[in-house]
């Protein structure tokens, strides 16, 4: 089936916040998915599997020494964004993970984003410091499931950035089975309808009137 980006971004959020994950945390995951499915990566796919695994797990600890985080695993649901966060928010700050990162397509997706907002390039190395990936605005994504071992994530502000504000709009095309699922996920979120609902113009914002 054919949707918009704003829908895929929609559907996203609020099947994160059925999860009861932050709604800030939503907000950034449901763009990522949609950056996925702009760059020809099938995002609600890749979204659906990882709430599937992560359901009623518990949260990854982050452990913090100076100016380095480490965790064993690193989920873009559960732990992924308050690092970005803190990445971002300081010079040589770094975060190793000693096991995996889960669902590498979206959290390089919301490093991606974060790049296009703030300018400048995470580069994640291995145990020996060599570079594996580079990731900026122009990061081109391939198929990836998982990634395991040992991994150095740093952020490397750019001197001169101009934050581009492109308005295009994309169609994606999404699995019907899938939009189902991630639908009834978001159904949860919706206040039941009322005569002074209605009367107000509350919805569930899901429409791209565009």
């Amino acid at each position: 089936m054919i949707v918009s980006e704003n829908e895929v971004y929609q559907i996203v959020k609020k099947s994160c916040v059925s999860e009861k994950i932050y709604e800030d945390w939503a907000d950034d995951i449901g763009k990522a998915i949609a950056f996925l499915q702009k760059n020809n990566m099938d995002g609600c796919e890749e979204f659906k599997n990882l709430i599937y695994v992560t359901v009623s797990k518990d949260y990854i600890t982050i452990k913090q020494e100076r100016n380095q985080l480490t965790v064993e695993d690193l989920n873009p649901i559960q732990n992924a964004i308050p690092i970005i966060d803190w990445l971002i928010s300081g010079q040589n700050n770094k975060n190793i993970v000693t096991n995996q990162i889960i669902s590498p397509l979206i959290f390089f997706s919301l490093l991606a984003k974060t790049s296009e907002n703030y300018g400048g390039t995470f580069k994640i190395s291995n145990e020996k410091k060599e570079i594996l990936y580079e990731i900026n605005t122009n990061f081109e994504f391939f198929k990836i499931d998982k990634l395991k071992g040992y991994f150095i994530i740093e952020w490397f502000k750019s001197k001169k950035f101009i934050n581009p504000n492109n308005a295009k709009k994309h169609l994606h095309s999404v699995k019907k089975e899938t939009w189902e699922y991630l639908s009834q996920k978001a159904y949860n979120t919706y206040v039941p309808e009322t005569t002074v609902s209605r009367n107000s113009g509350a919805g569930a914002g899901l429409l791209d009137n565009d």
